[in-house]
């Protein structure tokens, strides 16, 4: 009888140092920095959007997707985090007008943080405007006060941005200013059109606009491109290459996030020169500025719906390489 009481003594030590040895593993703490929901009233807006833009659309734009849906995808991939993207500024988009346009920007922003508010740990939400809109400060200071949201997103290209307009670029150093008062988060899609010079814009982002936001972290999607990568890409992110590694000009709150940049080709607009001319290779030239700027300095994303986390990590590791995607899966932007 004692012999089997010290076995069972014994036994019942293991399975409490097992449970215990289990509670401490902790999850991966991976997070997709550029995340989209769709509700009914952005699945019918998307549609007028794709006929705007000549596009056609795919099963996934009649799909809607919400906090549930995320957190499916996050588990299935292991992944902890996500930030959630308002879709709001769809609504105030000049290529598709709405009826009634503040109020459908204010539901839109509302139901993102209400979505986040069900994961809390493991969902930011991300506000959005389009910033040259004369309510862009009003909303932004709507939202913020709140305290239901960790970040701001901003369109260049669907807000139809122009940073050679002085007025319009006083208007985004005030709501670069306003974001960096309340400490948002800002993740901004910087390249505004097709027809756009990679180094002249980037020269007014940094130089005219980030230092209104000095104090907050400011994240530029898609490599400063709008999926795939170009020339035009590469001379703006020699630049912020630069601009992070610059003594005069440090650079330790900008950073950049690797969404939709896989398939190179995405957008076929804007590689036909890069076809003709076979002494620019694209991947060739996207590794080098990756090595300058650092991955210190680069995040994880996968535009959702565009790709799942999976699909995309594997194009990352066949053209990346295992190593350099690990250490951008480990990169953490987080609010001060």
């Amino acid at each position: 009888m004692k012999h089997y009481s010290q076995r069972a003594a014994a036994l019942i030590f293991f399975l409490v140092l097992a449970v215990n040895l289990k509670a401490q593993v902790k999850p991966n703490y991976y997070t997709d920095y550029h995340v989209h929901l769709q509700d009914s009233a952005t699945v019918q807006l998307g549609y007028r959007m794709l006929k705007a833009f000549h596009l056609k659309a795919t099963k996934m734009d009649s799909l809607c997707f919400d906090a549930d849906t995320i957190i499916g995808r996050l588990d299935k991939a292991k992944f902890h985090s996500a930030w959630i993207i308002s879709n709001a500024y769809w609504f105030g988009s000049p290529a598709t007008p709405v009826k009634n346009e503040y109020l459908e920007v204010k539901k839109q922003n509302d139901w993102i943080a209400a979505q986040a508010a069900q994961y809390p740990d493991r969902l930011k939400a991300f506000m959005s405007i389009n910033p040259l809109k004369p309510y862009a400060i009003k909303e932004i200071e709507r939202c913020a006060v709140t305290k239901r949201f960790t970040g701001l997103k901003l369109h260049f290209a669907n807000s139809k941005v122009n940073l050679f307009d002085k007025a319009q670029v006083k208007q985004l150093q005030k709501v670069f200013a306003v974001a960096n008062k309340y400490k948002l988060l800002l993740l901004v899609h910087f390249r505004n059109s097709e027809k756009w010079e990679g180094a002249a814009n980037t020269k007014i982002l940094l130089k005219q606009i980030l230092p209104f936001a000095k104090n907050t972290k400011v994240v530029i999607a898609h490599m400063a491109g709008w999926g795939g990568y170009d020339r035009q890409s590469d001379k703006a992110l020699r630049l912020i290459s630069a601009y992070l590694h610059s003594n005069k000009e440090p650079g330790s709150n900008l950073f950049l996030d690797v969404s939709a940049v896989f398939p190179l080709d995405e957008n076929s607009n804007h590689t036909k020169s890069v076809k003709r001319n076979t002494t620019w290779h694209q991947l060739i030239a996207l590794k080098k500025q990756i090595k300058k700027i650092g991955t210190d300095h680069i995040v994880f994303g996968t535009d959702w719906p565009l790709i799942d986390i999976g699909p995309y990590i594997e194009m990352l590791n066949k053209n990346l390489g295992e190593q350099t995607t690990r250490q951008i899966l480990n990169t953490r932007v987080i609010a001060d």
